[in-house]
């Protein structure tokens, strides 16, 4: 049984208890300004056995995770997911329990968010979200999404090819890319914007979107959970030219040189997404650290960030990470969503915010 399989197979037999599991809120450090009221808490499973959503029936979706989320300009929420498992007869000749496919998306129009998150589409036939990007099995293990965003009328997301996972917390790609789709993300294919794993392009192996007005900010880190968060950006019209792409470095803005970019944010930083956020009159950001979630604010897109405040301890839930800010949270509560790896699983979090 492979490692994703085992913890499905784990979660499925702990995902009834998982689903009453609350967290409470931890000490922000003594100098930062504390802006979460707490405690972060549940608000229910979109995904697999017991979610609010029937994604087994509708979409063919038992296990996933990360739930990435942004506006398409037209109404809905686009969410996109990483590694995913369903059942199927024909994986058991193989010695697998599941079938798994690297990534799908699922569509909500959901505004409603204190009761949970609605899917009402998904992108492929009826009955099965199908696989957006297929691997190649020969140089990567798996294609995962990190980032979404809508511009020039399409929709864009930032992947990773995963080479190796490594010991937890820690995984080797071989680049990471752009991709795009004109059909609302329904089909997608790649664009001439690749970044291999080495010079300054380690450095934007994963990250976030920020869409301000035409301005694309693209926070960026290394692949795992390990490194600090770097800032480029880019117009809209230009997001598939990376010549066109400039970088935060030292205060100023230095054009086509990744290497130049200087942190953010500090290390040691995970998946994370950025948003602003109407009730504090600020910037948010939500990132996996090794202690839990970190909230962090700054007036500026490139900051100063504040250190930082643990908002969901990483004990409970146990296994907990990839913190993704839902775009549409309005008023002093901030939603997101958050996979939990014993369960395998994505939920609907809540985190009341104070000025």
């Amino acid at each position: 049984m492979t490692r994703s399989a085992r913890r499905l197979f784990l979660g499925l037999l702990v995902a009834a208890l998982a689903t009453a599991l609350t967290v409470t809120v931890g000490a922000s450090p003594a100098h930062a300004q504390r802006h979460a009221a707490g405690p972060a808490s549940m608000v229910a499973r979109l995904t697999g056995p017991f979610a609010m959503n029937d994604t087994i029936g509708r979409f063919n979706i038992v296990g996933t995770d990360l739930g990435i989320m942004w506006d398409n300009g037209r109404g809905e929420i686009l969410t996109a997911f990483g590694d995913t498992q369903s059942f199927n007869g024909w994986s058991l000749l193989y010695g697998e329990l599941f079938y798994w496919r690297s990534n799908v998306l699922l569509r909500s129009t959901d505004r409603y968010l204190a009761d949970g998150m609605t899917f009402t589409s998904h992108a492929g036939r009826p009955g099965h979200a199908k696989r957006l990007l297929k691997p190649n099995v020969k140089r990567e293990v798996t294609i995962i999404p990190t980032a979404g965003v809508a511009a020039n009328g399409k929709q864009y997301m930032t992947v990773m090819s995963v080479k190796r996972w490594d010991q937890p917390g820690i995984w080797t790609t071989n680049w990471s890319g752009l991709v795009v789709s004109d059909d609302n993300g329904e089909n997608w294919r790649a664009v001439n914007a690749f970044r291999p794993n080495g010079g300054g392009n380690t450095k934007f192996q994963m990250g976030a979107f920020l869409k301000v007005g035409s301005t694309v900010y693209y926070y960026g880190t290394p692949d795992g959970r390990w490194g600090a968060v770097y800032l480029a950006r880019v117009d809209e019209k230009d997001i598939e030219n990376l010549g066109k792409w400039q970088y935060f470095s030292y205060g100023r803005w230095v054009p086509n040189n990744p290497g130049a970019a200087t942190p953010v944010m500090s290390a040691p930083t995970g998946e994370l997404s950025v948003a602003w956020n109407d009730y504090l009159g600020k910037y948010v950001s939500l990132a996996s650290k090794d202690t839990g979630v970190i909230l962090r604010t700054a007036q500026n897109p490139w900051g100063p960030w504040s250190s930082g405040e643990l908002v969901v301890p990483s004990t409970n839930p146990y296994t907990g990470y990839a913190p993704y800010i839902h775009p549409w949270s309005k008023g002093r509560d901030l939603y997101f969503t958050y996979s939990v790896w014993v369960g395998y699983q994505v939920y609907l979090m809540r985190l009341p915010l104070k000025r």
